[in-house]
C-alpha cells in the first residue's frame, strides 16, 4: 500500500466496526455467486495469482467503497453488491480532485 496509496491516507478496520457503522453488507451467495466464481477463474487464467486470505478472514464479507473530506463530511458512500461490484475509479479521481 505504501507504493500506492502515498497522497492520502487509508484506514484499515481489522475489528470490523466502521464496516458495521456503514452498514455494510455480507453475503456467501454473492461473494461466491457463479458470475464471481467466473470472474475469478478468468482471473487466475490470466495470470492472476490466488492470495490466500488471512486467519480468520470473513469471504463472505462485501466491500464498500467511501471518501470523507478534510471536514469529516462524507462524500461518497457506496455499497458493493459483490465482490467485484466497485465505482468507476474516474469516479473516484473526480471526486477526490475537487476536494483539493
Amino acid at each position: 500500500m505504501r507504493d500506492t496509496c502515498n497522497s492520502f491516507d487509508v484506514l484499515l478496520d481489522r475489528e470490523r466496526s466502521v464496516y458495521q457503522a456503514y452498514q455494510l453488507d455480507r453475503s456467501r451467495w454473492r461473494s461466491w455467486s457463479p458470475r464471481m466464481i467466473w470472474t475469478y477463474a478468468k482471473l487466475l487464467a490470466a495470470g492472476r495469482k490466488w492470495i490466500p486470505k488471512d486467519e480468520g478472514a470473513d469471504t463472505s464479507q462485501l466491500g464498500g467503497d467511501f471518501i470523507i473530506d478534510s471536514n469529516g463530511i462524507l462524500r461518497l458512500a457506496y455499497r458493493s453488491e459483490d465482490p467485484a461490484d466497485r465505482p468507476p475509479v474516474n469516479d473516484l479521481l473526480a471526486i477526490l480532485n475537487r476536494l483539493r
